[in-house]
């Protein structure tokens, strides 16, 4: 079995991003000592691959961890399967670290809104100081040593009306990987969902149009919910393995099922002293769960919908892990009909281009054996019968 592990190295932070959802009463920072408990207890927990995280606040802020760590892991699990990943905001990066990245095949995320202008709309340093020229110059860096990254580029509602904008600053920078994230907390008038929408289909426009002219882009919320699209799951509710296969531990050694609860007690679920009790964290999500789910039962898109796989982002806004926000479920549908947009114009491309964009998810649904959707078979019955 693979396991899921995200290691908090500091609840502390160098930036206080106006949306973050992280707000914790009390800083804490790991240790030389802690960290190897830790490790001994993710290593011990059982005997499959490990997905190893770190992640913050801000984790550069203990860089020295984060080398002793992976050294410790060199030295005393020599033969275990691990993957490495790190969430940062780019602030701390510097040479040696990311090539340091790069030896130990790390995947990134990074935190960061586009131009100048959007970035800094909500993300301020402590300081007061901006580190956008040095985030960027970083980002360069990692680009041209092939280090594999996504940049993680929030979207609130004062950057609503800059998303196509930074999507083609950020694509015209090289950075071709990138993750369109909604703020957590998103609430949305009517203007502004005119102007998501608009947006969005002046993204699905210069989408198209980059794919034509055989340059890659990749944006989450189309090439990551496209086999959502075309599989039928039984349009019902499917969650994580919060707590199941997928842990958070933070400085303490206290654990929880998932990053949106690390602030609340009420969900932990172990330490790394006595263990994970998977009861408590079964328990616990059964208990949020909605029986009636009246808002979303005679939904056509649950296939597809973030709201019906990330439960804990609901209960955090609405209290129950099954009912999203109203925001969630109209940036959903307009997701939606962008990707059914995007699959349609590849339908009426040139056969070379019909495979190249589509062919490789219908290859991975059928060597997974899943279910397609109305819309997964008609184009299956497209690439099939050229």
């Amino acid at each position: 079995m693979t396991y899921y592990f995200t290691i908090y190295v500091t609840t502390d932070c160098n930036f206080r991003c106006s949306y973050c959802y992280e707000k914790y009463e009390d800083i804490c920072w790991l240790d030389e000592v802690s960290i190897i408990e830790i490790l001994d207890f993710v290593f011990c927990y059982g005997d499959g691959e490990i997905y190893l995280n770190f992640m913050g606040g801000e984790p550069l802020l203990k860089k020295e961890l984060i080398y002793q760590s992976i050294d410790y892991i060199k030295y005393k699990y020599p033969t275990r399967s691990v993957k490495y990943s790190i969430t940062t905001n780019g602030s701390l990066l510097d040479e040696n670290f990311i090539f340091f990245l790069k030896e130990n095949s790390f995947s990134i995320r990074l935190s960061f809104d586009g131009n100048k202008a959007t970035h800094e709309m909500n993300r301020v340093s402590v300081l007061g100081i901006s580190y956008y020229e040095k985030i960027i110059k970083g980002i360069h860096k990692m680009k041209n040593i092939g280090l594999n990254f996504m940049i993680r580029m929030t979207i609130a509602q004062n950057t609503i009306p800059y998303m196509y904008e930074n999507i083609r600053y950020l694509h015209e920078q090289g950075f071709n990987n990138i993750g369109m994230i909604m703020d957590v907390h998103l609430i949305l008038s009517d203007d502004l969902k005119e102007i998501f929408k608009m947006q969005i289909d002046r993204i699905v426009d210069y989408y198209v149009q980059e794919y034509s002219k055989g340059k890659k882009l990749v944006i989450n919320q189309f090439d990551g919910k496209m086999i959502n699209i075309l599989c039928d799951f039984g349009n019902c509710f499917s969650m994580c393995d919060a707590g199941i296969t997928n842990f958070k531990i933070m400085p303490t050694g206290k654990i929880y099922p998932c990053g949106f609860l690390t602030n609340n007690t009420q969900f932990e679920i172990g330490n790394v002293n006595n263990g994970i009790n998977i009861r408590k964290a079964k328990d616990l999500a059964a208990s949020l769960f909605e029986k009636s789910d009246i808002k979303c039962s005679g939904c056509e898109i649950r296939d597809f919908c973030q709201g019906m796989k990330c439960g804990y982002m609901n209960y955090i806004n609405t209290g129950k892990i099954n009912i999203p926000t109203d925001a969630v479920c109209f940036c959903e549908q307009i997701f939606y009909k962008a990707i059914k947009k995007i699959v349609d114009y590849y339908l009426l491309q040139p056969k070379e281009l019909r495979k190249r964009t589509l062919g490789h998810y219908i290859a991975y649904i059928k060597k997974n054996g899943l279910q397609y959707s109305k819309y997964g078979m008609k184009v299956k019955f497209r690439l099939e019968n050229d």
